[in-house]
């Protein structure tokens, strides 16, 4: 793909004499048989990454940047995208988008998309933006406790509009395990690599069957808990290890936006002592390792399965105590939660006219088209 290396190169050294302090007339004149389009995408976005070095004074070694396009730029006609490259000219490319994918662009508008190198291939992540009214959770019938963990990645638990729970649906953390187990032995970057990427496709597909889990019910609400701070302390370095890779927040984000786009609501509360009291009978049990004893009925259950249980059930309580539940605040206001709090992220807006409340949201998700050379 030669045109597309050579409007990457462009790209790329707009991007770095932009970084530098250069403007938009200076970088006309370097390029000006480019489309102008180039130059300006690729001071936005200088600007952007200058802005956030400044901020945090975290210096990149190399300058690596992904093409920027925006909706104007790029035009999707079936298996065939035509990008901006030359006045009167455009770059044909072929695409191969999924099934899955393709329902996707056909329910939501394109906001933008990048052009992204991988290991010598190239993709086009399109940004994708759908208006959408969420259900007030007050209405909600079926609460989905999830507890994440190691043993276990997830557990889901369903409490029923009757006050029972279905059969709790484990994920399993092994294949979890053992690529970080695999991390710990290797000192090629590139392998380290490969090995994070095969644990992101674990989370995205776990997710994806939480979200799947949660559409049988009806009017399902998805109910986590609100994570903190932690203290990997132990003598075991193999589990410190373990805790250190743990990326529980990370799931949470993709288990959220996957719910939202679906129109699933997701609400977080204060786990204390989810995993130390039965969720039949509410007295206090011993857990040893994966298992839960009830010391006053003398239940056996799960451990990850009893916390998500009481998840499910602690959040169903906070209904009926309109006091106890805090209503719509951002994600940086939930470490003030206290112990039998909910927090339910902010996603609502006030309509300009009449000044009335409304559940709706845009939600934006990535989606990855591999290309190929075109015509």
């Amino acid at each position: 793909m030669p045109k597309l290396q050579e409007l990457s190169q462009v790209y790329l050294e707009s991007f770095m004499l932009a970084y530098v302090g250069y403007g938009y007339s200076e970088l006309r004149k370097i390029h000006k048989n480019y489309n102008s389009q180039i130059d300006s995408n690729a001071i936005y976005d200088a600007r952007n990454f200058r802005r956030v070095v400044t901020k945090t004074h975290n210096y990149p070694k190399h300058l690596k940047p992904s093409l920027l396009l925006r909706k104007e730029d790029f035009r999707i006609d079936e298996n065939e995208v035509r990008i901006i490259y030359k006045p009167k000219n455009r770059l044909a490319l072929k695409i191969f988008p999924s099934q899955k994918q393709l329902k996707l662009m056909e329910e939501a508008k394109c906001k933008g998309a990048r052009l992204v190198n991988k290991e010598s291939k190239f993709f086009m992540n399109i940004v994708l933006e759908k208006e959408l009214n969420l259900p007030d959770w007050r209405d909600c019938k079926t609460i989905i406790g999830v507890d994440i963990g190691i043993n276990y990645i997830a557990v889901c638990s369903a409490l029923m509009d009757n006050g029972r729970f279905t059969n709790p649906v484990f994920f399993k953390g092994g294949g979890w395990r053992h690529l970080c187990d695999r991390k710990r032995k290797i000192t090629r970057s590139k392998e380290f690599k490969h090995l994070t990427n095969r644990q992101h496709e674990i989370l995205h597909t776990v997710s994806k069957r939480i979200v799947e889990y949660t559409k049988q019910f009806p009017k399902p609400i998805i109910v986590m808990e609100r994570l903190g701070h932690f203290h990997n302390n132990s003598w075991n370095k193999r589990f410190n290890f373990l805790l250190g890779n743990w990326a529980r927040r990370k799931l949470q984000f993709m288990i959220e936006y996957k719910a939202k786009w679906e129109g699933i609501p997701v609400a977080y509360i204060n786990p204390a002592c989810t995993s130390l009291y039965c969720h039949y009978c509410g007295s206090k049990g011993n857990r040893e390792g994966t298992v839960f004893r009830c010391l006053n009925c003398g239940r056996e259950y799960n451990a990850d399965a009893n916390a998500s249980m009481n998840l499910a059930k602690r959040f169903r309580q906070l209904l009926y105590e309109p006091k106890a539940v805090i209503g719509e605040r951002s994600a940086r206001d939930m470490s003030s939660l206290a112990e039998g709090e909910a927090c339910l992220p902010r996603q609502t807006q006030i309509q300009p006219r009449n000044g009335k409340q409304m559940n709706r949201m845009m939600v934006i998700r990535t989606v990855s088209l591999p290309i190929g050379i075109g015509r």
